[in-house]
């Protein structure tokens, strides 16, 4: 069992190192940055270890492994998720659609300043969504094969 914010108010960025295109970016997912992160996925990971201590679960679970019960307190657990933390594999945000400088798509899906080119996926979503990015991605895809035919 795992907790997820689903909502989180920390922001990563996406760096070019060099103008050599086989130059892997720099990612940093700056993960846990803004403190109300860090509240929600403390009393989250509190409340996965409420849930997994319930009767109803007892036979089925042999114990915490990991971080495991000596990690308490919520400088403890905070400690733990800075050291463990992971993604779940849904960043959007990195060709972020806007109207705004920042932004790197328009609301054609277009890629400001290079003609012809279009991002079509979940990175122009400005924010996470509250559940599984597929479907908004698909979503995403025939917009964009909407808009691409109506340019024809």
């Amino acid at each position: 069992l795992n907790t997820y914010l689903v909502r989180p108010r920390s922001r990563g960025s996406v760096t070019l190192k060099s103008a050599d295109v086989h130059d892997a970016p720099s990612i940093d997912p700056n993960y846990a940055a803004d403190p109300y992160d860090v509240e929600m996925t403390i009393r989250g990971f509190r409340m996965m270890r409420r849930i997994m201590t319930r009767p109803a679960l007892a036979s089925a679970i042999k114990g915490e492994h990991h971080p495991g019960p000596r990690v308490e307190s919520d400088a403890e657990i905070e400690d733990y998720i800075r050291s463990y933390g992971r993604t779940a594999y849904h960043p959007v945000g990195t060709c972020r659609m806007g109207g705004d400088a920042m932004a790197v798509v328009d609301p054609q899906l277009r890629v400001r300043g290079i003609d012809g080119l279009r991002v079509c996926d979940s990175s122009i979503m400005p924010s996470l969504v509250s559940s599984n990015t597929n479907a908004p991605t698909i979503m995403i895809g025939e917009k964009a094969s909407d808009l691409i035919r109506g340019n024809r």
